[in-house]
């Protein structure tokens, strides 16, 4: 049997071909008549009618809905087994449809909540990294210091290759500045002038080489720092390589770390795409919410007719259950109430048809009455009018003669006396 997923049916216990409308007992032209009352009262009853009615819709959706619940394994109506399979069918699918819609916002709560946690991990580590460069150029100087101090150092030395290069080109410049002063003192005025201008220009390259020396020193530390140089270092130095392998460690940690929640993410949207929500996952979610909507509705509809069968085929000892007997015991109470009612608005009905047609017969009646007055005022009428006729012919045969000069002419007779032609009309008798 076809399931109607929009309309619920209502019962139609023995309202099959009836018709429910107030019979029309009054005219509404001639005001207020003696039925008016009556038919409120129809209107009333029908009224109880359609909500006793509804109620029962109610209950045996109710009962279904507790027969669907509390049924065993195996009933021997067929039809009824056939609507408890159909509503499990279905409570099944509203139950995998509510899973996913659960699933799809726990799983977008997740890829948020690691999306942000990523962030915060990555602002974290650019932070360490920062703070940990921070300290290169400290750590190349502190360990630049202790090579020169290393009698093993020379493997270490391809590391500061730009320091050791830049640091040699100081020297050159700091033994050049030297000279120029030791010149200086045994020259002229004039020469002494030239040689400060070789000093400035001297000053401002060894300024050059600091400069560079201070990226230099940033660059030696980041190289260094990835070696085991440490294990020479002593003091603060040693603090320093510790605190930079500290830091270095904690960003590699949270690298590690957003790559497991990228991996979780990866895995989440793997499963949204599986439920069909990796695009767009709110409108999959309303498309779910709107097709379990139906599912309700089509549920709806299977345990009021599971109900409706039920009570029908009173199958209560198919399912031994108290709530669903009292359930039974208040339909059938509902429906006796129903049939009381149908007595009252038909015995309400053949009153009001009684009543009419008394008052159309005895208006017939009258009418009839005054019709049966009227035609014997018209056979009077027609036999006047036939004397006159008479009178009129014999008349026209004695002027005839009188022409042929067979009879002098003589005045014509009066008339007898006859009854008003036109008699004046009677006031009809009241109507009832």
């Amino acid at each position: 049997m076809p399931i109607d997923s929009i309309y619920i049916p209502v019962l139609a216990y023995p309202l099959t071909g009836r018709d429910t409308r107030a019979y029309p007992c009054a005219d509404r032209r001639k005001g207020p008549q003696p039925m008016d009352a009556r038919k409120k009262e129809i209107e009333h009853l029908d009224a109880d009618l359609r909500r006793l009615e509804h109620q029962i819709t109610s209950e045996c959706v109710e009962i279904g809905r507790r027969a669907a619940a509390v049924a065993p394994p195996a009933v021997r109506t067929e039809e009824f087994a056939k609507y408890l399979n159909s509503a499990a069918t279905l409570k099944r699918s509203i139950d995998s449809s509510h899973a996913d819609v659960e699933r799809i916002h726990a799983l977008l709560r997740e890829i948020g909540l690691r999306t942000r946690e990523m962030e915060d991990n990555v602002r974290r580590r650019d932070q360490l990294l920062r703070e940990r460069q921070s300290r290169f150029m400290e750590l190349g100087a502190g360990a630049f210091a202790l090579l020169r101090k290393l009698p093993d150092g020379d493997a270490y030395r391809p590391l500061f290759k730009e320091l050791l290069k830049l640091d040699q080109e100081g020297e050159e410049r700091n033994a050049e500045l030297k000279d120029l002063q030791v010149q200086e003192q045994s020259k002229g005025f004039f020469d002494k002038m030239r040689l400060k201008a070789k000093k400035v220009m001297v000053r401002g390259e060894m300024n050059r080489l600091d400069r560079a020396k201070t990226g230099a020193y940033e660059q030696a530390g980041s190289r260094i720092a990835e070696t085991d140089f440490a294990r020479h270092a002593e003091g603060a130095l040693r603090e320093l390589f510790d605190s930079t392998r500290d830091r270095k460690a904690a960003a590699d940690a949270l690298a590690a770390e957003n790559d497991r929640k990228l991996q979780e993410i990866e895995t989440h949207r793997q499963e949204l795409q599986r439920l069909e929500a990796a695009e767009r996952p709110e409108e999959r979610v309303r498309d779910l919410e709107k097709r379990t909507e139906g599912l309700l509705k089509e549920l709806e509809v299977i345990h009021c007719w599971t109900g409706q069968i039920f009570v029908e085929r009173d199958l209560r000892a198919e399912i031994s259950d108290d709530e669903l007997a009292a359930k039974y015991e208040i339909v059938a109470g509902l429906r006796e109430t129903i049939r009381r009612k149908r007595q009252q608005i038909d015995r309400l009905k053949a009153e009001g048809e009684i009543e009419e047609i008394n008052r159309k017969e005895k208006d017939r009646r009258s009418r009839r009455k005054q019709i049966e007055e009227e035609m014997r005022v018209k056979e009077r009428q027609i036999g006047t009018i036939d004397i006159e006729i008479n009178v009129g012919l014999r008349r026209l045969e004695e002027l005839r003669r009188v022409l042929n000069g067979e009879a002098p002419y003589i005045d014509a007779p009066p008339l007898p006396p006859l009854p008003e032609l036109y008699p004046p009309p009677t006031e009809p008798p009241p109507k009832s």
